[in-house]
C-alpha cells in the first residue's frame, strides 16, 4: 500500500482540518495515511476515531518564527525520509511551505498542496502580501500538482505565475449529502434565531455580524444570534457583544450540526474564505443563508439565486439582509430548497475523493 502524508499547521477544528478528515476517511483503504499537525485540537481525537494516524510536528506554531519553523521543518524532513511516502499532500499556507520545502528535501516523488484561499487575499499591507505571494510563487515550482478550492484561486495563481510542474486544478469541496437530516419545523411565534460555527478569527468577521444584530435588535428585538466556535479572538468578541443577553457564545460544540438544525438563518460573515464546509452543511439542512462575497461562495450560491449574498465588512448590509430574511422568510425557506438540491449533485463527497485520487493516481 503506498503512504500518503497530510501536513498542516493546526489540529483545531476548521475547513481545512475538515477537508482532510473527509479525505483519510474516504482514502483510507486504498493508502497508509498519516496525518502531521501541531498538537492540541480536536481533529486528533477525530483522525484515531476513524484509524487514521497522527504525529505531532514540534514546534509548528501558526505564526511566522524563524527559529521554531526551521525546527518543525527539519523534523518534516527526517520523518519523510524514515517513513518512505509516496505523496505529502500540504494543507494551509504555513505548512504549505515548511511541509513543501521539507518534502523536496526528502525527495517525496509527489508533492501536492491545496490553497484554502490564497493567504496574501487577506487584508494585510502592501510588503507582506509581496513576501506570501513570492513563496506561493517559489514553493509552486517544487510542486507537482496545486489543488484550488476556488475557482477564482486558479485563475489568481495562472496570473502571478503560481504554476506547479503537473497540474493547477480546481477541486471543490464536498460532504455527504446522504442521510440528511428532517429539516426541523420553526413556528414564526418563536425567537428568529441567526446563527454561525466558525472559530473566532479576524478572517472570520464575527465584529460586523455582532455590529449588525445589535443594529437590528432596535427594530426587531425578538431575535438571537447563536455563535458556535473557539479562538483567540472570542474574547474580545464577547466584550464588543456588551453583555448582550440575546447574543450566545456557545463554545465549541461537537453536535454544531444538530444546532445548526435550529437556526432560521445562517449567518456567514466572513472578510476571506477559500471554500468553506460550513455553507455546505447549512444547506444540507435546507437553512437560509445570508453570506459574504468572499472565496467560492457566489458559484456555491449562484450569484443570489440560492441565498443573499452582501460585500464583506459592511455591518449595514449585514443588518439590512437579516431584515430583509425576517420579513421574506418564505422567499429564504424557498432558496435553501432549491439550493440543497442544486448543490447535492454538484458538490458531494464521492466526487471530491474520486478527483483528489486522480490527482494522486496521474502523478505516481
Amino acid at each position: 500500500m503506498r503512504k500518503l502524508a497530510y501536513v498542516i499547521t493546526q489540529s483545531e477544528m476548521g475547513g481545512a482540518q475538515k477537508n482532510i478528515l473527509l479525505l483519510c476517511e474516504g482514502l483510507k483503504s486504498y493508502y497508509d495515511i498519516t496525518v502531521y499537525s501541531a498538537s492540541g485540537g480536536k481533529m486528533i481525537d477525530s483522525l484515531k476515531s476513524i484509524g487514521v494516524k497522527h504525529k505531532v510536528v514540534p514546534h509548528m506554531v501558526r505564526e511566522i518564527s524563524p527559529a521554531q519553523d526551521y525546527k518543525a521543518y527539519r523534523y518534516l524532513v527526517e520523518e519523510f525520509k524514515k517513513e518512505g511516502f509516496h505523496i505529502v499532500h500540504c494543507h494551509s499556507s504555513k505548512a504549505g511551505v515548511i511541509g513543501r520545502e521539507a518534502a523536496r528535501s526528502a525527495m517525496v516523488p509527489n508533492i501536492v498542496y491545496t490553497a484554502h484561499g490564497f493567504v496574501f487575499n487577506e487584508p494585510m499591507n502592501n510588503i507582506k502580501k509581496f513576501i506570501y505571494k513570492k513563496a506561493e510563487e517559489r514553493e509552486a515550482r517544487f510542486s507537482d500538482n496545486i489543488i484550488c478550492v476556488d475557482p477564482k484561486d486558479v485563475l489568481i495563481a495562472k496570473e502571478l505565475g503560481i504554476v506547479p510542474k503537473r497540474k493547477l486544478t480546481y477541486i471543490p469541496n464536498g460532504i455527504d449529502f446522504n442521510n440528511t437530516p428532517k429539516k426541523h419545523k420553526i413556528s414564526r411565534d418563536e425567537i428568529f434565531r441567526f446563527g454561525l460555527v466558525a472559530n473566532f478569527y479576524e478572517t472570520k468577521g464575527h465584529r460586523y455580524l455582532i455590529g449588525a444584530f445589535k443594529e437590528l435588535l432596535k427594530s426587531y428585538p425578538n431575535c438571537e444570534l447563536i455563535l458556535i466556535g473557539d479562538g483567540i479572538l472570542k474574547d474580545e468578541m464577547t466584550s464588543l457583544a456588551e453583555g448582550e443577553q440575546r447574543i450566545k457564545f456557545l463554545g465549541f460544540k461537537e453536535n454544531a450540526e444538530d444546532l445548526m438544525n435550529t437556526f432560521h438563518c445562517f449567518s456567514l460573515s466572513s472578510v476571506k474564505e477559500g471554500f468553506p464546509f460550513v455553507i455546505l452543511e447549512a444547506i444540507k439542512q435546507r437553512i437560509p443563508i445570508i453570506s459574504t462575497d468572499v472565496g467560492a461562495i457566489k458559484d456555491i450560491l449562484k450569484e443570489d439565486k440560492y441565498g443573499l449574498i452582501i460585500e464583506k465588512a459592511s455591518i449595514s448590509q449585514m443588518k439590512n439582509a437579516m431584515e430583509y430574511v425576517i420579513n421574506n422568510y418564505e422567499e429564504a425557506v424557498e432558496k435553501a430548497e432549491n439550493a440543497y438540491k442544486y448543490c447535492k449533485e454538484i458538490y458531494s463527497l464521492e466526487r471530491m475523493i474520486e478527483l483528489t485520487k486522480e490527482i494522486y493516481e496521474n502523478t505516481l
